[in-house]
């Protein structure tokens, strides 16, 4: 027996490789490695493939943190916001605010219109009570609402506008071309009936015919990153001003230091005021908060809405009253 052992030990020790055998290896090995890759290739081609019919709106976006102003500050209920990804893609129309909650949508949907299930797609919807919640929030299963509805799939959006019952937030969502979901936030009840009143921070009537244009020196540039959009005031951090001066009168003198409220609008990217029908003195309230050397305001009112049939400038809410032609702006809604 141990001399069996000591023979085949000597014939391992004297074996050596035939060039057809190197061969052999070589090409199995090959084999195997191509035969490897060409699997995770071609799943990876096939996941690129299916991906490429999908849109997503909201994937991985989150409320990471926020901040309640004192009203007594600038006169307005602001609440300052930051998210998880603020970039070129953000975009306020996926957002949307009540009194009570801010929702947005999380969603991976088809991109052709279908009336068939998708066992890839999912449709939700994001929220968090305002000024008291960040991090995860609460999520609703909306395409499982649906589909418990009778709906395979959803071929629409959530509205950019919240709904009330005069107590609950409501978020819409249509479904089909023709049909709407309204889902109460806080009992997460569903709906087919449009609750009586939509919830609309901002101005209101004749308030929102007015663009308003101001001078500001030291703060030109944060005025160029900054998207005023009632509710929100977006910060774009990203965004590089390509704007150089050409007032050397000033270029000695030190800028003037960031508001309170600028400091704020920077360090989170994002206020939202909560205040429904604001006025022009409101709009002008809040700019001198974020700009201190904000001046020369003027409120341009286009010719089609002015009783004398030119563009106008004003100055206060009570001008405001006096050159617009009711008639011409009821024609337009």
């Amino acid at each position: 027996m141990i001399k069996q052992k000591e023979n085949e030990m000597k014939k391992l020790e004297n074996f050596s490789w035939k060039m057809w055998q190197v061969y052999a290896l070589v090409a199995v090995t090959i084999f195997m490695i191509g035969t490897i890759w060409s699997f995770f290739f071609l799943r990876e081609a096939r996941y690129v493939i299916s991906e490429r019919n999908y849109y997503y709106i909201g994937e991985g976006q989150r409320l990471t943190d926020y901040l309640m102003l004192d009203e007594e500050d600038t006169g307005l209920p602001i609440i300052a916001l930051s998210f998880k990804k603020d970039d070129e893609h953000w975009s306020r129309y996926s957002y949307v605010i009540g009194r009570h909650y801010i929702a947005f949508q999380d969603s991976k949907l088809n991109k052709s219109d279908q009336d068939k299930k998708d066992p890839e797609e999912y449709f939700k919807i994001r929220y968090y009570q305002l000024g008291k919640e960040d991090g995860e929030g609460h999520l609703i299963d909306v395409l499982k609402l649906a589909q418990e509805k009778g709906y395979p799939t959803i071929n629409g959006t959530m509205d950019f506008i919240m709904y009330s019952d005069g107590e609950d937030d409501y978020v819409g969502v249509s479904v089909t071309k023709d049909d709407y979901l309204f889902i109460n936030l806080r009992t997460q009840e569903v709906s087919q009936e449009r609750p009586k009143e939509t919830i609309q921070f901002g101005y209101s009537g004749n308030h929102r015919l007015a663009s308003l244009n101001y001078h500001t020196g030291d703060f030109y540039e944060d005025k160029k990153k900054t998207d005023i959009s009632f509710p929100w005031i977006h910060y774009k951090k990203w965004e590089n001003s390509s704007y150089r001066s050409t007032d050397t009168s000033s270029t000695s003198e030190k800028k003037a230091k960031d508001s309170k409220l600028l400091t704020l609008l920077k360090k989170y990217g994002f206020l939202i005021v909560l205040k429904e029908n604001m006025t022009l003195s409101d709009r002008e309230s809040l700019i001198r908060h974020l700009y201190t050397d904000a001046s020369d305001f003027v409120w341009k009112i286009d010719s089609e809405f002015t009783k004398s049939g030119e563009t106008e400038y004003i100055r206060s809410d009570e001008e405001l009253q006096t050159v617009v032609d009711e008639g011409k702006v009821k024609k337009d809604e």
